[in-house]
C-alpha cells in the first residue's frame, strides 16, 4: 500500500474525507463479503446436516431393509464342554439331540531322538550322511495334493531336509535341543493326513536313523498298496503316470518360439542403438569390438604391479598365476588416471555388449531349428515340426523310465518291509476325521466345525454314552435391539432436523466485519455469530420436504397378509404435539422401553409380538424402512444442482461462492479506483495551495 501524506499546506483530513467519498463502494464490498462469508457457513451447515442424514440412510436404515437383519436365532447347548453351538437365521426353532461320536484329529509325527554316528549332537548344519551312515537314499511323501520324493544326497543337511518336507506339502522343523524332527499335516482329517515310506533300502535307513520311521496304518496301508501293484495292471500304470509330468508338443513349441523372439528382440535393440557406427551391420560392429577391445587397457601396462595381501605376499589365483593390479597412484601423478578410467568403463561396456550379442545369437542358433519364421522375422509356435515331436517323445520316454525305476524300487522296498520294519523311537498320531450324529443322522468332517441347517456346530468332547441337546429359538433380544437401534437412530435425525428447521430468527444479524469484531469481546462475537449459523436452515424448503417425507413415511400402515398394521400396533408412537418437548413431536417411543422414562411403564407390547408372531414385526418394519430408504434416495438423487447422495444443491452454492470471489475482487478494485481519484484530485489542491502560499509570500518581501 502507497504511503500518502496529505493535508500538509491546507490542514485537512484528507483521509478521512476520502474514507467518507468512498463509503458507499466498501460498504457494497462488505456487504458482499457478508453474503459470501453466510453462504460459507450455510455450506458447513447443509454438509453436516447431509452428512447425519446419509449416514442414517446408509446404516441402519438401509439394514433394517432386510428381513435377514431381523431373523436372528439363539442356540443353547446343555452342556457346553462338549460342544458350541450358534444359529443363523435359517435354522429351526425347537429342540435337537447331539452326540459327539469323535473328534478331528491333524496328521502329526514327532520324531525319535537321533544323535550323528559319530556320537556328536545334531545342528541344522549337520549333514545328513553323518547321520544315516548312507547317501542316495530316497523317500516318499504322500498327502492330499500328491505324492513327492525326496533323494538324500551327500552334500544335504538338516535344515535343507526340512526344507525338503515343506515342499512336500507338511509342515516340519528339527528341535536341536530335543534333536528330534517334527512333522504334521497342513490341515486336520482323514483325507489330509500324510504317509512316509521308503523307496529303496538306503531310503529305509534314512527314515529309521532319523527317528521318523513308524509302524502306523496310514504308512502300512500305503506299504501294502505299493506291494500290490504289478506291472502292466491299470493301477500300476496310473500311479507311474502320476509320478513324472509329460510334456505336450504345444507347450514346447511355444517355449522355442519365446526364446527366439526374446533373443531377437535383444539383437534388434543392439541393432537400433545409436551409440556407435551404422555404417557397420551388427555383426561387422561386434566383430570389430572383439578385435579392439582385448587391447583397451594395453596402453597402462607399464602400471601394472603384482598383487599383495596385507602380509605382503604375492597374489595368485586358483592356478598358480600372479595376479597383477594397476598402480592408480602413479597414474594420478602422471595425469592419466581419468582416461585410464574412462578406459576401464569403456572396456566394461565393450564386453558386456558383445555378451549380450554372443549370448542371443547362440540361443536362436539353438531354436532355429525348432521354430517357423514368419513374414515379419519373429517365430512361430509350430508343433507339428520333427525336431519338437522328437524332443517331446525322448523327454517323455526319460521321464518315464526314470519314474518307472523308482516306482520299481518303491514297489520292492515295500514288499520287502510292509510296515514289519522296527520302529525308530518316533510317536505317530493319524489324521482323522471328526464325527457327530444330529437327531440320529451321522455327519463327518476333517475339521471339527460343522454347518447344519442354520446351525453351527463345534464339536468339543466325546461325548460317549451320554447325549446333549441343542435349543433354538428366536432371539426375541436381538430383534427388539434392532428395532430399537433403527428408531432410535431415526429420532436422533429427526430431532436434529426439527431444531435446524424451527431455528429462531436472526433478522438482523449479518456476519461482522473486521472492524465491527474489534469493536466487541470474542464472547460477544461467537454469540453473534453462532446466532446466525443456527438459523441458517430455518424453514428451509429443502429441508421441510425432507423432514416432511420421514414423518409421512414414518406414519403410514403397511398391510401384512390381510391386515394392515403402524407403528402403533407395535405399542411405538409420538407423545403428540401437546406432550412432547420442543422438536421432539417427531420423535417415537417404545412402550415398555426400560430406558424410556416417558413409556417404561406401559405394556411391552413390540417385545410380546415379536415373541408370539416376529414373521409379521419383521415384514412390517421391513416394508416400512423399503419405503423410506427408497424416497430418502429420491430426496438424494443428482441433479444439475446437487451431487449423488446430496439433500441440497451443493452444485450451485459452490457456483455461488466462487462468483462471489470474482464480484468481490470487482468491488476492491472499484475502491481502489475512486480512493486514487479523489487522492490526486486533493494532492492536485495541496500543490496549488503551496504555489499561492510562495507567491503570497514572495509579495510580501517585496513590499516589506
Amino acid at each position: 500500500m502507497a504511503i500518502r501524506l496529505s493535508g500538509m499546506v491546507s490542514g485537512m483530513d484528507t483521509e478521512s474525507l476520502v474514507s467518507a467519498l468512498v463509503s458507499s463502494y466498501k460498504l457494497k464490498k462488505d456487504n458482499l463479503v457478508k453474503a459470501q462469508t453466510k453462504l460459507s457457513w450455510k455450506q458447513e451447515k447443509w454438509k453436516t446436516m447431509n452428512t447425519s442424514i446419509y449416514g442414517f440412510y446408509s446404516g441402519k436404515l438401509s439394514s433394517a431393509r432386510f428381513s435377514t437383519s431381523y431373523n436372528l436365532k439363539t442356540s443353547s447347548v446343555s452342556n457346553d464342554k462338549y460342544a458350541k453351538v450358534s444359529a443363523s437365521s435359517s435354522a429351526v426353532s425347537g429342540t435337537q439331540r447331539l452326540k459327539v461320536k469323535q473328534l478331528a484329529s491333524t496328521g502329526y509325527l514327532t520324531g525319535g531322538q537321533i544323535k550323528a554316528a559319530d556320537g556328536s549332537k545334531v545342528t541344522g548344519d549337520t549333514k545328513i550322511s553323518d547321520i544315516v551312515g548312507t547317501t542316495d537314499g530316497s523317500i516318499s511323501f504322500k498327502t492330499a495334493s500328491g505324492t513327492k520324493s525326496i533323494d538324500i544326497t551327500s552334500d544335504m543337511n538338516v535344515n535343507q531336509f526340512v526344507s525338503k518336507l515343506k515342499e512336500a506339502g507338511v509342515n516340519a522343523s528339527f528341535d536341536e535341543n530335543n534333536a528330534r524332527f517334527f512333522i504334521s499335516s497342513k490341515e486336520s482329517g482323514k483325507d489330509n493326513d500324510f504317509s512316509l515310506v521308503a523307496n529303496d533300502s538306503n531310503g529305509l535307513n534314512a527314515l529309521q536313523k532319523l527317528g521318523i520311521y513308524t509302524v502306523n496304518d496310514t504308512d502300512s496301508a500305503e506299504y501294502k498298496r505299493l506291494a500290490a501293484l504289478t506291472e502292466g495292471s491299470d493301477a500300476y500304470n496310473t500311479e507311474l503316470e502320476g509320478m513324472y509330468s509329460k510334456i505336450t508338443a504345444e507347450d514346447t513349441a511355444k517355449s522355442y518360439a519365446d526364446k527366439y523372439n526374446a533373443a531377437k528382440d535383444k539383437l534388434d535393440a543392439l541393432a537400433a542403438d545409436d551409440t556407435w557406427d551404422h555404417s557397420l551391420t551388427l555383426d561387422e560392429y561386434v566383430a570389430k569390438l572383439k578385435t579392439e577391445t582385448p587391447d583397451i587397457l594395453n596402453a597402462y601396462d607399464k602400471y601394472k604391479k603384482e598383487k599383495v595381501d596385507s602380509e605382503g605376499n604375492t597374489v595368485k589365483d586358483s592356478d598358480g598365476k600372479v595376479v597383477y593390479e594397476y598402480d592408480t597412484e602413479a597414474m594420478e601423478k602422471d595425469g592419466v588416471k581419468d582416461e585410464y578410467e574412462a578406459a576401464v568403463k569403456k572396456k566394461a561396456s565393450n564386453e558386456s555388449l558383445i555378451k549380450v550379442y554372443d549370448d542371443n545369437s547362440k540361443v536362436i542358433e539353438d531354436t532355429k531349428d525348432y521354430v517357423t519364421i514368419g513374414d515379419d522375422g519373429k517365430a512361430v509356435a509350430d508343433a507339428s515340426n520333427a525336431n519338437i515331436l522328437q524332443e517331446v517323445n525322448d523327454t517323455n520316454a526319460d521321464r518315464q523310465a526314470k519314474a518307472k525305476a523308482l516306482l520299481d524300487s518303491k514297489i520292492a522296498m515295500a514288499s520287502n518291509v510292509a510296515g514289519s520294519a522296527s520302529s525308530s523311537g518316533a510317536v505317530r498320531i493319524t489324521g482323522q476325521d471328526s464325527e457327530i450324529e444330529l437327531n440320529g443322522a451321522t455327519f463327518t468332517n476333517n475339521s471339527n466345525n460343522y454347518s447344519i441347517n442354520g446351525l453351527t456346530i463345534e464339536a468339543m468332547e466325546v461325548t460317549g454314552n451320554d447325549e446333549v441337546t441343542i435349543t433354538t429359538n428366536t432371539d426375541v433380544d436381538g430383534i427388539y435391539d434392532m428395532i430399537k437401534g433403527f428408531l432410535k437412530d431415526y429420532n436422533d435425525l429427526v430431532k436434529s432436523v426439527d431444531v435446524a428447521y424451527n431455528a429462531a430468527s436472526s433478522k438482523g444479524y449479518e456476519p461482522l466485519t473486521s472492524d465491527e469484531k474489534d469493536a466487541m469481546s470474542d464472547d460477544e462475537v461467537k454469540k453473534w455469530e453462532e446466532k446466525i449459523k443456527d438459523s441458517l436452515l430455518r424453514k428451509d424448503s429443502t429441508l421441510g420436504s425432507v423432514l416432511d417425507t420421514m414423518k409421512n413415511d414414518m406414519a403410514r400402515s403397511f398391510k401384512v397378509g390381510d391386515k394392515s398394521y403402524s407403528l402403533s400396533s407395535f405399542g411405538i408412537a409420538t407423545l403428540g404435539y401437546f406432550n412432547s418437548p420442543e422438536n421432539e413431536t417427531g420423535v417415537y417411543h417404545i412402550d415398555g422401553d426400560k430406558d424410556d422414562s416417558k413409556t417404561s411403564a406401559n405394556t411391552d407390547k413390540l417385545r410380546e409380538m415379536i415373541a408370539s408372531d416376529p414373521d409379521t414385526v419383521i415384514s412390517f418394519f421391513s416394508q416400512l424402512s423399503t419405503q423410506l430408504y427408497t424416497d430418502l434416495g429420491k430426496k438424494m438423487a443428482a441433479s444439475s444442482t446437487s451431487s449423488a447422495y446430496t439433500i441440497y444443491n451443493d452444485k450451485q452454492m459452490n457456483t455461488q461462492y466462487s462468483e462471489y470471489n470474482t464480484k468481490i475482487s470487482e468491488a476492491e478494485d472499484k475502491v481502489t479506483t475512486w480512493e486514487d481519484y479523489y487522492y490526486s484530485k486533493f494532492s492536485a489542491m495541496e500543490s496549488a495551495l503551496a504555489k499561492m502560499n510562495a507567491q503570497s509570500s514572495s509579495l510580501t518581501g517585496l513590499f516589506s
